[in-house]
């Protein structure tokens, strides 16, 4: 029996949580309130997410030059460069095309290949024949990720207290794909040859430059703490009689969520060799690799409830001439980098009611 008792809680701090609970009920555990006043105090805001690196993902690289006409009778395409991401992922310039005699060979693709159906492929270039060879074509850019969800969920009530949802963290961007390698030159044709004496072959083809890394998602907003005048967790009993009063005070709003990073720049494809000793045409250049997408911006964490009771399984009673009221529930955090207009992955706003039922935990809950 709680009986002509004024409680009183204080407001949640840093120092210990975010949370503001007047009186716990424990499993089991029953209580009459008669005459007496319970009063949660203000919950604390959740924590922003962290931001990603304000700088660029790691660069590509500019693709390796190819061979000089008549240096070789078969002079091999320019050998590709590669950018090795902190995921491991990789982004590889194309091969460039050999130079041969009667006709060059085709720059090799980028990679990774492109998903969907973008403008750049990464595509090799077309070795020399009766036609010029062509140049290799620009990788794709990686794509944006796109801002996570925010925190949905009533989340959990135990004897510790209420824990929250943090808002979805942000994705990585896409990987750049590598530029395609330079089509090889010819050594000689109807007009033209190598010197006598001389190797035979044409110019090789430039590597393809290596794209940007994709950026690096923001961290989901913590949630706000919650005001709750008194919990009762499984198999508790509670009733409040007339002349009680039972308030929640403030919810705490819910963290704003981190913004994700810049992809990183792709780089310019390598030259293919040149003709000094020879009218014979050059050999072609690589594709620049693509642009690394940007990481995710995060979600907002989810606001904090402002309850008068809060129950998991428990038994609770209200008299009719009992005051039994809310406060002001937290707002959901704002999504990262969302104007505050924008509800785009805002977290959910907390729940402000006299009473609210919680799901039990799965480990309690019966078979």
């Amino acid at each position: 029996m709680i009986s002509g008792v004024r409680v009183m809680a204080a407001d949640a701090s840093a120092s210990d949580g975010k949370s503001s609970i007047a009186m716990i009920l424990s499993a089991g555990a029953r209580a009459i309130v008669r005459e007496s006043d319970i009063l949660a105090g203000d919950a604390r805001d959740g924590e922003p997410g962290e931001d990603a690196p304000s700088f660029r993902a790691s660069s590509g690289v500019v693709g390796n030059n190819g061979a000089d006409a008549c240096t070789a009778d078969v002079a091999p395409g320019a050998l590709p460069v590669v950018t090795v991401c902190s995921d491991g992922i990789e982004s590889r310039g194309g091969y460039g095309g050999d130079g041969g005699i009667e006709m060059g060979r085709d720059g090799v693709s980028g990679l990774p290949e492109p998903v969907g159906n973008p403008s750049n492929r990464g595509l090799g270039g077309s070795g020399a024949s009766s036609m010029p060879c062509t140049p290799g074509e620009d990788g794709a850019n990686g794509a944006d990720a796109e801002r996570a969800a925010g925190a949905a969920g009533a989340g959990l009530l135990d004897v510790d207290g209420w824990v929250g949802v943090r808002g979805a963290d942000g994705k990585k961007g896409g990987v750049g794909q590598g530029g395609g390698g330079g089509g090889g030159g010819k050594g000689r044709d109807d007009m033209t040859a190598c010197p006598a004496g001389r190797p035979q072959g044409g110019a090789s083809g430039g590597a393809g430059g290596s794209g940007g890394c994709g950026g690096k998602g923001g961290q989901g907003g913590d949630y706000g703490g919650v005001s709750i005048a008194i919990v009762a967790l499984q198999g508790s009993a509670i009733t409040v009689e007339a002349g009680s009063k039972v308030l929640g005070g403030k919810g705490g709003d819910g963290g704003v969520g981190g913004t994700g990073q810049w992809g990183g720049l792709g780089f310019a494809g390598g030259l293919g060799g040149n003709a000094r000793l020879t009218q014979t045409a050059p050999a072609c250049r690589g594709g620049g690799g693509g642009n690394g997408g940007r990481g995710g911006d995060a979600g907002g964490g989810r606001g904090g409830h402002s309850l008068g009771i809060g129950s998991v399984g428990a038994s609770v009673a209200i008299s009719e001439h009992a005051t039994v009221l809310p406060g002001q529930a937290g707002k959901g955090g704002l999504g990262g980098n969302a104007a505050e207009e924008s509800n785009a992955g805002q977290g959910e706003e907390g729940t402000a009611l006299f009473w609210y039922r919680f799901e039990a935990p799965a480990s309690e809950q019966p078979l």
